[in-house]
């Protein structure tokens, strides 16, 4: 499997910068939206008594909204590994 640059480099053709963009973008979708579940499962149950009924509302949402968030991110990664020829693990 190859690794590619974190950068995209401007001499490529355009297919594979857009297809670059698709897995950096789905990396750090994916990234953020984990780090926004963590922490909002986080507030949901374990520090609950610590936060309002409102933000505990806002958290229990947020966990579900996120997870799908998630699964877009992974399916925007997919998405480039297949069109640049590489295995989607």
């Amino acid at each position: 499997m190859k690794h590619f640059p974190l950068f995209v480099d401007s001499n490529k053709p355009s297919a594979f910068r857009q297809y670059m963009r698709c897995i950096v973008g789905g990396n750090w979708l994916m990234l953020v939206s984990l780090l926004v579940i963590i922490s909002s499962i986080i507030i949901s149950y374990p520090l609950a008594q610590a936060f309002s009924i409102p933000m505990q509302i806002t958290a229990h949402i947020s966990t579900i909204v996120f997870a799908g968030i998630l699964k877009v991110g992974y399916v925007l990664r997919c998405v480039g590994f297949n069109e640049l020829g590489q295995e989607v693990i």
